[in-house]
């Protein structure tokens, strides 16, 4: 039993009544351009305000793209590197082979070397973290999903010891119900993002599915993506399920 909590950074009011457990996994899960790359930022900038440290592995963006996000959220993460606060690892440009990052992936059918490049990011930084996988299904490219349950069972026992959070982002409808139901197993909790077509509008929807160790509030909630790519909780009732 996880008995230490720190704050959900994003302004969620009573729906996560006692914080996010220190040592626990959630997995992110939402269909392509619901929102969350988004959240991860905005959950990255919270946790970086509060003075906490950060290792975000995008496998999906290149780094120019996340880094321009950081600016836009008016996250320095260039001096918070320097501070040994944010550690970025590039899991994206091995493919057109080349990377200035301190940290980056060779490749991804190598998931030794992801998780030991995590590790020497997170020893680095050697301070309370978030780590972000950010996401989870380009691995599956490269690997067996078997291969790739076992790194993220090592990566959410790796996360529970050092007593840092971890949130792993996962593509709905791309995996086997086998890769979800087994996920669903070794992480500590589970949210969700939807987006619907209603009239001319596109609602967008956060949930937590599920969430060991703490008390929060369940069913469908809109959320809106601001100007400067700002995650905002409506709480308007009624919500459809």
């Amino acid at each position: 039993m996880v008995t230490t909590s720190s704050a959900f950074p994003l302004n969620f009011g009573s729906i996560l009544e006692n914080g996010f457990p220190k040592g626990c996994t959630i997995s992110l899960f939402g269909s392509v351009g619901v929102g969350k790359t988004v959240f991860c930022e905005n959950l990255a900038k919270g946790f970086l305000n509060s003075g906490a440290g950060c290792v975000y592995i995008s496998t999906e963006q290149a780094p120019a793209e996340i880094r321009n996000d950081f600016r836009t959220l008016e996250a320095d993460v260039e001096k918070l590197e320097t501070q040994r606060r944010f550690a970025f690892i590039d899991g994206y440009s091995w493919l057109a082979g080349s990377s200035a990052e301190t940290y980056r992936v060779e490749n991804l059918a190598n998931l030794s070397e992801l998780a030991t490049t995590i590790e020497k990011a997170y020893t680095n930084l050697g301070q309370e973290e978030l780590i972000i996988l950010d996401s989870v299904s380009p691995l599956c490219l490269h690997n067996p999903e078997e291969d790739v349950i076992k790194f993220l069972q090592l990566l959410a026992a790796r996360t529970k010891g050092w007593g840092a959070m971890g949130v792993i982002v996962v593509q709905a409808g791309v995996h086997s119900q086998e890769f979800y139901n087994a996920l669903a197993y070794l992480v500590d909790g589970m949210f969700d993002l939807r987006q619907n077509q209603e009239g001319n509008v596109i609602k967008r929807y956060f949930r937590i599915r599920n969430l060991r160790f703490s008390a929060h509030e369940v069913g469908w909630m809109p959320f809106i993506i601001e100007a400067g790519r700002g995650f905002k909780l409506e709480r308007e009732p009624g919500v459809p399920k």
